[in-house]
C-alpha cells in the first residue's frame, strides 16, 4: 500500500483487530488446561528447521504448519545483503534499539498500556531487553531466517506471546478497548515493526552511517518478512522503505501521548543503561533525546542532556569496542553509542542468561517474570 492510503479510518479498524490465527491456538490451549505442557514443549524448539513438537493441541500445530513457510516474495539474496549489517553494526543497532526503537515505542500512550498490564515486561525489565535483543540477533544474523537459523521460530513464539498478551489482557476487566484497540492490535504491531524496520536504518544515519539505499532496502525487506511470520495485516504490509517511514510518522501522529505506562517503561531502560555504562551516567538520555528527538522524548519524561555529556559523546578520545567491517569509518558520537550497544549485548543478552543463548518461551501468564 502507498503511503497516501494511511487513512484514520483504516488504521482506527487495524485498532480493533488482533490475530486470529494466533488467538485461536493461544484460547484452545488455555480451554484445554495445556498451556504449562505447550511451555515446555516449545523450550528447546528453536532453530527454524526443528520438528514441531508432537502432541501439541490442534489449533496450535495447525498454527506452526501455516506460519512456517516464507512468503514467496521473499527474495533470499536481499535477506543474505541485509544480514550482513549485523555484522558490520551489531553494537549501533543494539543502542538504536535500546535508546531508539523502545522510547520511541513507549511514547505511544495506548499500546504502552498493554505493556504496562504485562508485569513480565515492567518487572523483569532485564529479560526483556535480553529477549528483544535476542530476537534482533536471531532474525539478522547469518541464514537467520533459513534452515540453520532461529528467526523464524522466534517469530512464530513471539507471536504466540502476542496472542498470549491479548488473552489475560482483555481478561482482566480494566481493558477499555473502545478507546485503547485491541490489546496488541494490528496498528501498534505494524508500528513496533517500523521500529525496527525504519527507525534502525534512520538511527545509523543519525550515528553518523549513511546505508547504501540498497542495504537499507535489503535490511527493510527483512524486517517485511518477518512481519510476514508475526502476522501483520495485508493491508499494513509495505514494500517499500519510504512507505514505512511514512506509516512510522502516522502512527506517531496518532497514538504519542504522556502516559504514565511509557514513561515507567522508559525508566526501566535508563536504569539498565545506567547499570552497564556507568562511566556515562548521562549516555541513556543524550542518546535517547538525539535518536527520537527532543519533543517524543519530552513524552516519556526522559531527562536533559547534560552539554559534558554531550561532549563525552563526540571526545574522539573514546576508546574503539568491536566495529566489525566498518570500525575504522564510524565517526566519534556513533563510537560512543557502539559501546553501549556492545556492553549492552554483552550484559543483558549473555551475562542475565550465564552466557548461554536465550530462549524464547510463551508464557502461561502476565506475571512470569521470575525466569
Amino acid at each position: 500500500m502507498a503511503a497516501n492510503g494511511w487513512t484514520d479510518d483504516l488504521l482506527d479498524r487495524m485498532r480493533g483487530t488482533g490475530d486470529p490465527l494466533g488467538d485461536a491456538a493461544i484460547a484452545e490451549t488455555y480451554e484445554l488446561g495445556q498451556q504449562e505442557q505447550v511451555r515446555q514443549a516449545l523450550l528447546g524448539f528453536g532453530r527454524n528447521s526443528d520438528a514441531v513438537p508432537e502432541g501439541l493441541p490442534p489449533k496450535l500445530q495447525r498454527y506452526f504448519e501455516a506460519t512456517a513457510e516464507l512468503p514467496a516474495w521473499a527474495d533470499r539474496e536481499q535477506m543474505a545483503r541485509g544480514h550482513e549489517l549485523l555484522g558490520r553494526y551489531q553494537p549501533l543497532i543494539a543502542s538504536i534499539l535500546l535508546c531508539g526503537s523502545l522510547p520511541l515505542c513507549y511514547t505511544c500512550g495506548n499500546g504502552a498500556e498493554v505493556l504496562a498490564r504485562s508485569q513480565r515486561l515492567t518487572s523483569g525489565v532485564y529479560r526483556r531487553l535480553a529477549e528483544t535483543s535476542q530476537f534482533v540477533v536471531d532474525v539478522l544474523d547469518e541464514d537467520g531466517l533459513g534452515p540453520t537459523g532461529h528467526g523464524l521460530r522466534s517469530a512464530q513464539k513471539i507471536r504466540l506471546l502476542h496472542a498470549t498478551m491479548r488473552y489475560h489482557v482483555s481478561q482482566l476487566g480494566d481493558w477499555d478497548a473502545a478507546a485503547l484497540g485491541v490489546p496488541v492490535n494490528q496498528e501498534d504491531l505494524a508500528g513496533t515493526l517500523m521500529s525496527f524496520s525504519v527507525l534502525i536504518p534512520q538511527g545509523l544515519a543519525k550515528l553518523g552511517v549513511e546505508l547504501l539505499p540498497e542495504d537499507r532496502d535489503a535490511y527493510f525487506h527483512i524486517w517485511r518478512v518477518v512481519g510476514h511470520v508475526l502476522g501483520v495485516h495485508e493491508q499494513l504490509d509495505l514494500v517499500k522503505f519510504g512507505d514505512g517511514a511514512a506509516l512510522k510518522d502516522t502512527i506517531i501522529r496518532r497514538q504519542q501521548r504522556p502516559s504514565e505506562a511509557g514513561t515507567a517503561l522508559t525508566k526501566g531502560v535508563l536504569d539498565f543503561i545506567k547499570e552497564v555504562l556507568p562511566v556515562l551516567p548521562g549516555a541513556g538520555p543524550t542518546l535517547i533525546r538525539h535518536l527520537i528527538g527532543d519533543a517524543s522524548a519530552d513524552v516519556v519524561k526522559v531527562p536533559p542532556a547534560s552539554s559534558l555529556t554531550r561532549l563525552g559523546l563526540t571526545a574522539a578520545t573514546l576508546p574503539s569496542f568491536g566495529y566489525g567491517k566498518a570500525g575504522d569509518t564510524l565517526p566519534p558520537a556513533a563510537k560512543a553509542a557502539s559501546q553501549l550497544g556492545l556492553l549492552a549485548f554483552k550484559e543483558g543478552l549473555l551475562l542475565t542468561n550465564k552466557g548461554r543463548r536465550r530462549e524464547w518461551q510463551v508464557p502461561t501468564g502476565l506475571a512470569d517474570s521470575s525466569s
